[in-house]
């Protein structure tokens, strides 16, 4: 996840809390600021741009400004709608959020929130206002702290959800990109494959995988340089030709950032 993200603050224009909300009045809807919806119970299926699913209890999705959001409830709901501005807005492809969806595993910091939020939704004096600013600011981190689990979890998973899509030709690309992950190639001679410009085939990858094709890569990379490290007295240059990268000091500065350890120290530590 771009890292940029956690130093974001929010600025509260506006909070509401429905406590049995059977249905919402529109089925989809667009609006100027950013909208956070937070379930305490209940759940509603959604769609934001390509990204759709369901929000269950505990979990939020953000809504950018003038996106249609389309949503229908499966249960009565108890939420919070919560409109705010970023402190810096996100004007590049680099500041975009990963997801959408955000899943909180810390229920018990989100049950706070929710609770000092439901308490204060109509208070409007200062303090309040202040409270609850920080309410949603917290919300806003373990909205980060979820995407962060997500984006790193291929570090410690064995990568099955990459056949969890019924997208065919995103199945595809996925066996495409593991058979030539650890040689040099471009992104784009895969889409060119499947027939998608570069963007529309990140964009489709990452809603069937819920990460990028670059990210993929990554990860194969990543995993064979550290069992090479481990497995073999190879120089870390020789690794990272084995590995796709031009050099090793690139491999180094990439293993370095996925891995919070340096190639020479992982060897260290972990060889037996």
């Amino acid at each position: 996840m771009n890292g940029d993200l956690w130093n974001r603050s929010l600025r509260l224009i506006t909070h509401a809390y429905w406590e049995n909300k059977k249905q919402f009045s529109l089925e989809v809807d667009t609006y100027p600021t950013w909208i956070l919806f937070a379930v305490e119970s209940g759940s509603f299926n959604y769609q934001i741009e390509n990204e759709s699913g369901t929000i269950l209890e505990d979990e939020f999705v953000f809504c950018p400004p003038g996106c249609a959001f389309h949503r229908e409830a499966l249960s009565p709901l108890a939420l919070h709608f919560v409109g705010f501005d970023f402190d810096k807005p996100l004007i590049s492809e680099n500041d975009a959020l990963p997801w959408f969806k955000a899943q909180p595993s810390d229920k018990h910091r989100v049950a706070s929130n929710f609770s000092y939020l439901r308490m204060l939704y109509l208070a409007r004096d200062p303090r309040s206002i202040l409270r609850k600013q920080l309410m949603i600011n917290d919300v806003w981190q373990l909205a980060c702290s979820s995407w962060d689990t997500v984006a790193n979890k291929d570090e410690l998973d064995d990568l099955t959800d990459l056949s969890n899509t019924d997208d065919e030709l995103m199945k595809w690309s996925v066996k495409w990109l593991m058979e030539r992950a650890h040689t040099t190639f471009s992104i784009r001679e895969l889409s060119d494959a499947v027939g998608l410009s570069p963007a529309q085939f990140s964009r489709r990858f990452k809603k069937a995988f819920r990460m990028n094709p670059s990210e993929l890569v990554r990860i194969l990379r990543i995993r064979k340089a550290a069992k090479l490290l481990l497995n073999t007295n190879l120089t870390l240059d020789q690794i990272a030709e084995k590995c796709g990268y031009d050099n090793g000091f690139y491999l180094s500065r990439v293993f370095s950032r996925y891995m919070n350890i340096n190639p020479s120290n992982y060897r260290q530590q972990n060889k037996i």
